[in-house]
């Protein structure tokens, strides 16, 4: 009699270690499913707040209003972080490699949307001006608090009563006092000043952001053989009215022309109205800033002055200003640099300054 059941235990034991294999792959199809469940939710699951906490929009708002945003512009960041889908909105309230991406990404977006360009220009503004005020929240928890932060080597310029001024250098900073090098006019001459004089100084702090303070003359002394004026140490340091804003480098010629206020009068009322005079004059851009630029020029204005100044951030791209004369600073006797605040320009013009300097990747 044949006896099958040595056959009938391998094919017992054969589907047996197939139902054990096909387990065992069915928990590792099981385990890489959850994975990428999980990992889909952690990069595109809801916006996370401070210390990995669920988003809390009045706490978004909160803190926006803190730092002087308006109404609109938190509304606009709002708008942001639902469309891009952020992941850490709060990131978009400070000066973050997050914030200048997602500003970037949503500047360029808004010339796809369907709207009024009139519209379009003021939404740009917005989102600038909300970069702007975190620049200025940043420069503030960054700014310089004394001259005994001064480095050595670093840059000042020095200014005359009469607004003229004079680059020089640090060259020592103690505990007592700080020098910086006697600076030279434009004959090669040094100039001082007598002992006790308060003497105002400027230095370039965040974003070139132009800082002004004014310490007093304690004497004079060689640091390494430099000839250097020894100043007292001050704490207040402010920033110069003429740069308020971030700027940037810029070449290229410009157009000006004075403008002039003609009064009329209109029965009781007295109307003011600018007129643009026809004569133009040549300058040389050197910086631009939302809120003003400077260039030299070979035929200067007086300070104080209204102007329409005509220039190209890039080539091709025009872009027409009107401002006032704020600084004047004679460089060689046929050289004056101008420091120009802006007092009007529209919105297109406004964004196309902000787009040069800013320049969002």
């Amino acid at each position: 009699m044949i006896m099958y059941i040595p056959l009938l235990q391998s094919k017992y034991y054969s589907t047996q270690t197939d139902w054990q294999n096909m387990a065992i792959m069915g928990g590792i199809i099981l385990v890489l499913i959850m994975s990428l469940i999980l990992y889909n939710k952690a990069s595109m699951g809801p916006s996370r707040g401070r210390n990995g906490k669920k988003f809390s929009r009045r706490a978004f708002r909160r803190e926006a209003a803190a730092i002087g945003l308006t109404k609109y512009q938190t509304r606009l960041l709002e708008n942001i972080i639902r469309t891009y889908k952020v992941r850490r909105p709060f990131n978009l309230l400070s000066n973050t490699r997050d914030s200048n991406v997602t500003l970037g990404k949503a500047l360029r977006d808004i010339d796809h949307m369907e709207a009024k360009t009139s519209v379009k220009e003021q939404r740009k503004l917005e989102l600038y001006r909300i970069k702007q005020r975190i620049d200025r929240i940043f420069a503030d928890t960054n700014r310089m608090a004394s001259t005994r932060q001064l480095r050595l080597g670093q840059n000042v310029t020095f200014q005359q009563e009469n607004g003229n001024r004079f680059t020089s250098i640090i060259t020592a900073n103690l505990k007592e006092f700080y020098c910086a090098q006697v600076p030279l006019n434009y004959g090669g001459e040094q100039v001082k000043w007598r002992k006790g004089t308060k003497i105002k100084l400027f230095i370039w702090g965040v974003d070139n952001e132009e800082m002004v303070f004014e310490s007093k003359v304690l004497g004079y002394t060689n640091v390494k053989k430099i000839t250097s004026v020894m100043l007292g140490h001050t704490n207040r340091i402010n920033r110069a009215i003429q740069r308020r804003y971030r700027r940037r480098p810029i070449k290229g010629n410009c157009l000006f022309f004075a403008v002039r206020i003609i009064e009329q009068k209109q029965g009781r009322k007295i109307k003011r109205q600018a007129v643009v005079l026809k004569e133009q004059h040549l300058g040389h851009m050197i910086d631009l800033s939302p809120g003003g630029c400077a260039f030299s020029t070979q035929r200067p204005l007086p300070r104080g002055e209204l102007i329409k100044v005509i220039f190209e951030p890039e080539r091709g791209n025009q872009v027409v200003a009107y401002g006032k004369i704020v600084d004047s600073r004679l460089i060689t006797r046929s050289k004056t640099i101008l420091h120009i605040m802006f007092t009007q320009a529209s919105s297109q013009n406004l964004n196309k300054i902000n787009d040069y300097v800013y320049s969002f990747e």
